[in-house]
């Protein structure tokens, strides 16, 4: 291995060496042909330029676009100096430039100018000096014939007029260009001529004339001209060729949206995938799905390739959007199966900008900003809750103490029942609440508001490109830091990367690209139980009556409340952030290499290596001043030490032939290899017993005192051999067949290898001749494909061998150390495999100003890995086999408009896509997986319903009274005012038997819009994304709308039911500190509706002109405001609805934990997303 790891080592120094020397060589020939070039002329001899190069140059100077004839213009020369009048407005380099070739300019409000020629003189126009007469025209002929003037009107498919069309007389040097309205005026030459139309982005036109004095024309747009192309698997593909499912992320909206974590710019963008802000937190990693689940117990994470190298969401989420190029999603089959078994939940292909060839350009991207939490829950004051806590005191006693009366004194009561005191000795008669006067003078601590806070933020990314056509170069800086919304919760990050290829040869470039990351978060306990110290329930429970601080400084604790009323021991919320700190650093380095060599004509031989080293390390310390569950300080203080360190290597290498013949026939085909290895290592410690909190290490720890120790060490590789071949007959008729053949360690030796085809056939109808006389429809394509892919992302690098733990046994009647078996082996553990049919339908409308795609797909995923039960005489009560089954189906939209297109500019994209899962199939008998979390079972995965259902009572109102109490089958506490569940197997009764799935948190659907709008140097981008439909379990509300009177709650229970003359909402049950009735079991009481429509970016910027900036040598400059995750207009009563933050305990067939779609859409208290306002500037060089 070390050996392996040395060969590698030299190998990438190697290549980085070679790329050094290369690119410094390279750049000595450019500087050498660059001076060569500018080389001063002869005296005598003034040197003149072309008309084209004096504009390109003008454009890269001032940053300004020039429109103009090129057919016209290239033919004219100017006075070279005047390019060395640096210091001069633009508009006096143009008027003296241009005057002399009798040629105007018109400046237009975005930054481009349009070069007209003069209207042509009454005689025709003679070539220049030196220049041969236009072909077909003799000069004498062209003097004997008289001039007539054309006027006329050139526009677009919709009708509205084209500015700067190039109108010239065939044969001739004559021609003019159309004004802003899309009018011109030309002297033609009397009797037959033909006029050309032509403009970029347009198919031209000819238009042969007799004696027309006006000519009309409208011109189509030319959808070749505008054709796409898209990242593919080990390539890139033409859109109009593509028969695949694949969507292209809008980088143009991404950059409108200065975000930290660019996996959440994501959301909203692509039909078919679901993007979920699980938390808040900064440096948190949204979960993200393509077409669904696609497993139960593996990964359903899409692959995600940056440059080349595998990675995963938290290093994808480290990119800053103004470093990527491009991002294409594959969600088929037919695109993702060239991957294999590592695409089976979809592709994600990224690729970071490179170097062009050019004069450097330099960019500074800077803003700075705040955050704020989006929304605070609605609870309830000291005053209300003295009602509420009083009305659950009287019912538990009511309930329980035979003969009581609500009116009873306390002495009367007994001890078990009796009021409380506050701790520390500060008498706070809390159930006294029969006097007015006490219950005014309550205080009160708004807890919410002393753990939130507004965070700030700034980032700064400066970035250079530039090079020859011998060498380029791209390279980027970045620096982000963020407050959270959360006190103490921070982050600080640092990024680089660097891209730089070399042309060693004329057949053969090199290139090396390098992206290190270094990060830094201050973390809190944020979710989970407010017994593990968690923030945000810790808040949401305590009770607002009791303050931050007692008398003597330290924190206060509810512990003093702990019994008989069963009041829990909630933690200080202000002591769970100020007085644990926990530090989580991550360094990761991606490095790719590559060689891309022309073989003859025809072939390209690549071959690429990647590295990618992620190292974690968390160092965690409670002080003894934090107050725990039933525990006052001072506490036992504890440490714990955390590293791991993973080390990934990929290479590969693939041969390209790409043949046309007589462009009738054009093939593509590819075959490769590629081998993979990855390596990760980690180890914990945890100490106690501190004697003091200075030193936080574990070597600080008292001598003796608790210490545990853990680690572990694993790898896995594995070796893929693929091919691909596209076809396409005239564009019209394409053909797209793969293969790849996997082999991992992870499976047994009986099924390590697995083999994954594909293939997609496409018609474009558009290039039929009968859709051609169409001229509505600029492209019609009908696309299907179908294929097989495998899934090895599994957590357990060994499912197939039999493992060991360690035991004590008697050997000789001694107590021995020794190991035992903990699982059975199985050499025919094998792949998950899917099959995915995919048919879809691209229509551009009207020069593709209105384009539609329209996908339905269908996946059955097989071979599912579950845990059975196998014989007990095997010694084992489960083993893990291939055995279950699911289904994925679903329809995907997505429409882009042109709706304006002239100085004001309107787009809009609009996409909506629709899942459907069901499982199929669970192992041998069928039995379903039920799913547990801290109270109990939450979740059920069931043949015929979508995994990880919520499971649980259904309750269909309160019990108004006792004679609704005695009508219907209840619990055997059941009081009038407690929940009535339905029974639903009709027995008589309400137990355990009577649950059934209450809900999932698969939507009906989800969606995104984004509308940007462009006028006079101003833009503004306004995006929105919602879901609609599913549901989630809220079990945060199961500890704060208890209503046990021992934590505070929603205000919610103010619409409890207080009495049969006043029974409340009909949902809400009664106040009672001795819960009875199974009230709080899990049921549709806290199953809520998930949907929400979200405005998550609107951004105003402003690009100043060309003119004020010039001066300062500036390219561009853009001054810009945005705010993300302005509202969510939702029903959903906690702080978000992209929750799913639980992980489950598999009960029934499984023994082991298993997180993700088991338990999807379980909120357990997470941290709230933040609405976020900045402003920011950015500057090009």
């Amino acid at each position: 291995m070390k050996k392996n790891l040395l060969f590698c080592s030299g190998w990438l120094i190697f290549s980085a060496g070679v790329l050094t020397h290369s690119y410094a060589r390279a750049q000595l020939v450019a500087h050498a042909h660059k001076y060569a070039q500018e080389a001063p002329a002869q005296p005598g001899k003034p040197a003149r330029i072309a008309l084209p190069q004096f504009f390109k140059s003008l454009s890269s100077r001032y940053g300004v676009a020039f429109n103009y004839n090129y057919r016209l213009m290239s033919q004219k020369t100017v006075d070279a100096s005047i390019l060395e009048r640096k210091t001069e407005k633009l508009e006096t380099i143009l008027t003296e430039a241009l005057a002399p070739l009798d040629l105007i300019f018109e400046q237009f409000e975005n930054k481009s100018y349009m070069i007209y020629s003069r209207p042509a003189p009454a005689t025709p126009a003679m070539p220049e000096r030196g220049q041969p007469s236009p072909a077909g025209l003799s000069e004498q002929s062209a003097a004997n014939r008289a001039d007539r003037t054309v006027r006329g009107v050139v526009k677009d498919e919709k009708g509205e007029g084209l500015p700067g069309v190039s109108v010239v007389v065939k044969g001739t040097q004559r021609g003019t260009s159309t004004n802003i309205d899309g009018t011109y005026e030309l002297a033609v030459p009397d009797g037959p001529a033909t006029l050309i139309f032509s403009f970029v982005g347009y198919v031209p036109q000819e238009k042969s004339i007799e004696n027309e004095s006006v000519v009309e024309i409208t011109l189509q747009t030319d959808t070749k001209a505008l054709e796409e192309v898209v990242v593919v698997g080990y390539g890139t593909q033409k859109r109009a060729d593509v028969t695949a499912a694949i969507s292209s992320v809008p980088m143009s909206e991404l950059r409108d949206m200065p975000v930290s974590n660019v996996a959440t710019a994501l959301q909203g963008k692509i039909p078919g995938v679901v993007v979920q802000q699980n938390s808040g937190s900064p440096g948190a990693t949204p979960a993200i799905k393509v077409r669904g689940f696609g497993s139960i117990s593996a990964g359903n994470s899409p692959l995600i390739v940056i440059d080349g190298n595998i990675v995963n969401a938290s290093i994808f989420a480290n990119l800053s959007p103004n470093d990527i190029e491009s991002m294409d999603v594959l969600k088929d089959a037919s695109s993702t199966a060239i991957y294999g078994s590592k695409g089976s939940n979809g592709v994600i292909l990224v690729t970071t900008k490179q170097g062009k060839s050019g004069k450097p350009s330099v960019n500074l991207d800077m803003f700075t900003g705040f955050q704020q939490v989006s929304k605070k829950l609605d609870l309830i004051n000291s005053q209300q809750f003295a009602e509420f806590g009083k009305d659950a005191s009287n019912n538990a006693y009511l309930d329980n103490v035979p003969g009581a009366n609500i009116s009873d004194p306390n002495s009367a009561r007994p001890t078990d029942y009796l009021r409380y005191r506050y701790p520390r000795g500060e008498v706070f008669d809390w159930f006294n609440f029969d006097d007015p006067a006490k219950v005014a003078a309550l205080p009160y601590t708004d807890y919410q508001d002393e753990i939130f806070r507004t965070g700030k933020m700034s980032s700064y990314q400066l970035s250079a490109s530039g090079g020859s056509d011998k060498a380029r170069y791209s390279i980027s800086g970045g620096y982000l830091t963020q407050d959270g919304v959360i006190r103490r919760s921070a982050m600080d990050r640092y990024t680089m990367r660097a891209n730089v290829e070399v042309n060693v040869l004329p057949t053969l470039k090199i290139g090396l690209n390098i992206n290190p990351t270094y990060r830094v978060q201050q973390e809190v306990r944020d979710a989970g139980h407010w017994a593990d110290n968690a923030v945000i329930n810790s808040a949401l429970s305590v009770m607002p009556m009791i303050p931050i601080y007692a008398a003597d400084g330290s924190y206060t604790s509810q512990t003093a409340f702990a019994a008989p009323y069963n009041y829990p021991g909630i933690t200080n919320p202000v002591a769970n952030i100020t007085e644990y700190n926990s530090q989580y650093i991550t360094t990761n380095l991606l490095g790719n290499t590559y060689a891309e060599l022309k073989l003859f004509k025809d072939f390209t031989y690549r071959v690429t290596g990647n590295v990618n080293f992620t190292g974690n390390r968390r160092n965690a310390y409670r002080t003894s001043r934090m107050p725990l569950n039933q525990i006052l300080p001072p506490s036992v203080s504890t440490g714990t030490a955390f590293s791991d360190q993973g080390l990934s290597w990929l290479f590969n290498q693939t041969l390209n032939y790409s043949k046309s013949l007589r462009d009738v026939h054009n093939f593509d085909v590819l075959i490769g290899m590629e081998s993979t290895r990855f390596q990760f290592q980690e180890s914990q410690g945890t100490g106690s017993s501190f004697p003091n909190d200075v030193v936080e290490t574990l070597n600080g720890s008292a001598s003796g005192s608790t210490t545990t120790a853990v680690s572990q060490r694993l790898e896995n590789a594995s070796a893929s051999y693929f091919a691909r071949a596209n076809y396409n007959y005239k564009g019209k008729y394409l053909v797209n067949v793969s293969v790849r053949r996997d082999g991992s360690s992870i499976f047994g030796s009986e099924n390590r290898w697995g083999t994954f085809p594909a293939g997609s056939l496409g018609w474009r109808i558009s290039e039929e001749n009968f859709v051609k006389s169409i001229s509505a429809i600029s492209e019609a394509k009908l696309r299907v494909s179908y294929g097989l892919a495998g899934n090895n992302a599994f957590t357990n690098n060994y499912p197939y061998v039999a493992t060991l733990r360690s035991d004590n046994y008697s050997f000789n009647n001694n107590l021995v150390n020794g190991l035992a078996p903990s699982s059975l082996a199985n050499p025919q553990l094998g792949w998950e495999r899917s099959q995915q049919l995919d048919a879809g339908i691209d229509v551009g409308l009207f020069g593709n100003r209105v384009f539609l795609i329209v996908d339905y797909y269908r996946r059955i995923t097989k071979d599912l890995l579950l845990s059975v039960n196998v014989p007990t005489l095997t010694g084992f009560g489960t083993a893990v086999k291939n055995i279950g089954k699911m289904e994925n189906k679903g329809w995907e939209f997505a429409l882009n408009t042109r709706n304006l297109t002239k100085a004001f500019v309107w787009n809009t994209s609009l996409n909506l896509s629709l899942n459907r899962n069901k499982v199929l199939a669970l192992g041998p008998t069928g039995d379903p997986i039920r799913s547990a979390s801290g109270v109990g079972e939450t979740n059920i995965t069931q043949i015929g319903s979508p995994i990880g259902s919520f499971f649980g009572f259904k309750q269909i109102g309160v019990f108004k009274d006792q004679a609704d109490v005695d009508s219907h089958p209840h619990d055997p506490t059941t009081r009038p005012g407690d929940v009535k569940y339905e029974d639903i197997n009709r027995d008589g009764k309400i137990d355990a038997n009577d649950r059934t799935i209450i809900g999932n948190n698969q939507p009906d659907f989800i969606y995104g819009m984004t509308n940007t709008f462009t006028y006079k140097g101003f833009d503004l981008n306004i995006a929105i994304q919602g879901s609609q439909g599913g549901e989630i379990l809220n079990l945060s509300r199961r500890f704060f709308e208890n209503l046990e009177g021992n934590a505070n709650q929603l205000s919610t229970v103010l619409n409890r039911w207080r009495s049969p003359e006043n029974p409340g909402d009909g949902v809400t049950p009664r106040a009672n500190a001795r819960t009875t009735g199974n009230n709080n079991a899990i049921s549709t009481r806290w199953v809520e509706d998930g949907s929400y429509l979200r405005i998550q970016n609107v951004s105003l910027g402003y690009q100043l002109p060309a003119a004020l900036i010039s001066k300062a040598r500036l390219q561009q400059v853009r001054i810009y405001a945005s705010a993300q995750n302005l509202f969510t207009f939702t029903k959903y009563l906690n702080y978000n609805p992209e929750v799913s933050n639980y992980e489950s305990a598999a009960i029934a067939t499984t023994g082991t934990p298993l997180p993700g779609p088991l338990a999807a859409g379980v909120d357990y208290g997470s941290y709230p997303l933040a609405r976020t306002f900045t402003l920011g500037i950015n500057i090009g060089f």
